[in-house]
């Protein structure tokens, strides 16, 4: 009889792991605009000389402050998840940051960003570590 009885238990509590997990699932696709803000994108050619996180190694530019004048093609800075392509537009204040991005996290992306003396360009370019294009993340 006792193990009937514990069998029944770990019966009910795989069932409430169960609920927890499709429940949380649930929740966690209903909100993807703040989901999706958190974290970070390589953001590329829209960098202040001397403040990007790194640069195109065919270059010979290396990380951490070395490159040599602003906007250089290939070097980046980290931003928030979602804003490389309006970044400028956003620390100018031109444009809306998406809801969930972190003003702080913000702040420190615009404080790397280049005066554009080019009023069409919005933004960087996603790249990869090396500062090579990639293709935004659907």
């Amino acid at each position: 009889m006792k193990n009937l009885k514990s069998t029944k238990n770990t019966t009910k509590t795989i069932g409430a792991a169960l609920a927890t997990s499709v429940l949380a699932s649930a929740l966690i696709s209903a909100v993807p605009n703040v989901a999706h803000a958190k974290g970070s994108e390589r953001c590329g050619d829209i960098v202040k000389g001397g403040k990007n996180t790194c640069a195109v190694k065919s270059l010979g530019i290396e990380c951490q402050g070395n490159a040599t004048e602003d906007n250089m093609v290939g070097a980046w800075i980290k931003v928030p998840k979602g804003t490389c392509g309006n970044i400028v537009a956003i620390c100018t204040g031109a444009a809306e940051a998406p809801e969930g991005v972190r003003e702080k996290k913000l702040a420190k992306a615009c404080s790397k960003v280049a005066e554009q003396t080019d009023e069409t360009v919005l933004g960087g370019r996603l790249v990869d570590r090396y500062g090579e294009s990639i293709e935004a993340e659907s």
